[in-house]
């Protein structure tokens, strides 16, 4: 089925863009802002999955960089290719324009300057659709791909289903790669969800709640994202503005696996993960004070039990850094380890 949509950029008055859509097994979205230099090689990589009634959706963001003339000539180079251009709103806005735009029974997600190795969406697609059941893949990641502190995520191939789903990824730490990237969607798990608008770390803030929409999740060991380190991203500077949302995201995911009472040594190492995050933001040269008071209360409130650290599979250092603020007071060794800031 083919149709054409007027479609309308809320972020940008007046400005509209039509879109030759079509109906689409899978639709990948792509957000650029200002990633010239990467974004022909990306593109290839996807265009080279052998997937048929594949969609890629290019949303500039308002590049100055050249990348919106790019994404214009891959376009019409490329006719599974498509282009939505906007004001400059961020990651999160640009991904959501982009699943507001699709058509695609399935969704994935790339960044501009990554890439993804050859058949990795179409091995994955091909399990999704011989087993129907499934609403999400997550497959293999090569993270800061090409530089010497890289490393593979991997999975053992394993189907998990029912109630089972969020206590499985909970039990095996799944919020430590709450990536919106190296995962097919199926497209109504993102009825109601969108990416929060101005923030960072808005991956975190969206995978429990997909997580916990899923019927059945599928791990795979079928390809691999090349993720590339950008230095120059928001997520590795050390500002309080920056850094906040991950350490609230994950506050309130431990909240949550509290009330609805998960296994202990789950929950006390998702406890040491918020712990290690808040001296993150007590080491933020412009933290604010009074945050940190109540966000420190707040996480003592929250600790499991005190043997539950012996059993969390935490590593010697995390083990005493735990023990220390059960027996010192979690704002004591916050503000102790916090005291060397980073810089600006």
């Amino acid at each position: 089925m083919i149709f054409t949509k007027l479609y309308k950029n809320s972020n940008k008055a007046g400005c509209f863009t039509f879109l030759n859509k079509q109906m689409a097994r899978l639709s990948v979205i792509i957000p650029v802002y200002n990633t010239l230099s990467t974004l022909e090689r990306c593109i290839r990589s996807v265009l080279s999955q052998k997937v048929t009634d594949m969609e890629v959706i290019l949303v500039d963001d308002g590049s100055t960089d050249g990348s919106s003339a790019m994404c214009d000539t891959l376009a019409s180079t490329h006719g599974s290719v498509r282009v939505i251009h906007r004001e400059n709103g961020g990651l999160s806005a640009a991904r959501n324009t982009g699943i507001e735009a699709s058509s695609g029974t399935w969704l994935s997600f790339i960044d501009s300057d990554d890439e993804l190795s050859p058949d990795t969406l179409s091995a994955n697609l091909e399990w999704l659709e011989s087993n129907p059941g499934t609403d999400l893949i997550e497959f293999p990641a090569n993270v800061h791909y090409g530089s010497p502190d890289s490393y593979v995520l991997s999975f053992k191939p394993e189907t998990v289903e029912g109630v089972d789903v969020f206590r499985h990824w909970i039990d095996n730490d799944g919020y430590d790669h709450c990536y919106a990237w190296n995962k097919i969607y199926r497209r109504e798990l993102f009825d109601n969800i969108r990416f929060p608008q101005g923030e960072s770390f808005e991956d975190a803030a969206v995978c429990p709640k997909i997580i916990g929409k899923c019927r059945s999740i599928r791990y795979s060991d079928n390809g691999c994202y090349l993720y590339y380190r950008n230095v120059g991203g928001i997520t590795n500077r050390y500002r309080f503005r920056n850094q906040e949302p991950l350490f609230r995201n994950n506050i309130n995911l431990l909240r949550q696996i509290t009330v609805e009472s998960h296994d202990a040594a789950a929950r006390m190492r998702l406890w040491n993960r918020c712990l290690n995050l808040l001296i993150d933001l007590y080491r933020c040269q412009d933290a604010r004070k009074a945050y940190l008071i109540g966000k420190s209360s707040a996480l003592s409130g929250l600790k499991p039990g005190f043997t539950d650290i012996f059993r969390s599979r935490l590593s010697s250092r995390q083990i005493i850094k735990s023990i220390s603020a059960y027996l010192f007071g979690v704002r004591f060794v916050c503000s102790l380890l916090g005291t060397k800031k980073y810089p600006i």
